[in-house]
């Protein structure tokens, strides 16, 4: 296990939204070891499970984790959730904007439906949480935002036409709040990973010749990424280490977008 201390992330107070899994799992539990304490948010619904295992792998270092249901498509769930983060905390130092949705197809296939569900959840979701916890770190003198994007956010790629106009709105706006509130201590700064193996993209991983085909002639690193390979980079950008790294979006895809 790596040893995240060197981060000198102890007693910040952090928020990850879609924690139960995947990339959000790893960052919370990553922030976890680095020495904060860990705001969970996860989807109402199903699977709650997962998100309570998170929890006890929190606590289980030594750190506290809260769990707070939140719709993120909804406003009032993102500030619902800085709220009751400073109720439990006193304050907000770094937000992970983690949640997302995809559909895969052909453009000329996509209904309304599935267009609003991509960016409601991608875009909508992080300028909103944003928002909310961007009106409190302000008011405290500082924070952190680090927004999940995405490498096809930069680089065109078949069947991904909306998602990639989402991931590449949410790039921009990382640049565009950055204008405003960097001069008041609040950076906010992307992480944009390839495509990660995970549960949910499994479907994609396992078609005849795909992992074949991206690995050796995409990425040059030579495999995908994995969960972890997120954390080292949302603590730096987390840590006063990055102090003067504004607006920047941090690829981390193996080479992909050097193509």
């Amino acid at each position: 296990m790596p040893d995240y201390s060197s981060f000198k992330l102890k007693d910040k107070v952090a928020v990850v939204t879609g924690a139960s899994q995947g990339i959000g799992r790893a960052i919370a539990i990553g922030l976890a070891e680095a020495g904060a304490n860990v705001v969970l948010a996860k989807y109402p619904g199903a699977r709650m499970e997962e998100i309570h295992e998170v929890q006890r792998q929190i606590e289980s270092v030594g750190r506290k984790a809260l769990v707070v249901l939140t719709d993120v498509n909804k406003v009032a769930d993102c500030y619902s959730l800085m709220e009751q983060t400073v109720a439990a905390f006193g304050r907000i130092d770094i937000l992970v904007n983690n949640a997302s949705w995809t559909g895969t197809g052909d453009a000329v296939d996509v209904t309304e439906e599935e267009y609003d569900k991509t960016f409601d959840a991608t875009v909508k979701s992080v300028f909103f949480a944003s928002q909310a916890a961007g009106k409190i770190m302000l008011a405290q003198g500082g924070g952190r935002i680090i927004n999940i994007g995405s490498n096809f956010g930069e680089i065109a790629f078949k069947k991904r036409a909306v998602y990639a106009a989402a991931k590449a709105a949410v790039h921009h706006m990382s640049k565009a709040l950055s204008l405003e509130w960097a001069s008041r201590g609040v950076l906010v700064n992307t992480v944009a990973p390839c495509i990660t193996e995970t549960e949910t993209r499994k479907n994609i991983l396992e078609r005849p010749g795909y992992r074949e085909w991206a690995t050796k002639e995409m990425i040059p690193r030579g495999r995908w990424n994995q969960p972890e390979d997120l954390v080292g980079a949302v603590l730096f950008l987390s840590s006063d280490f990055a102090d003067m790294i504004v607006g920047h979006t941090l690829m981390v895809d193996g080479g992909w977008t050097i193509h």
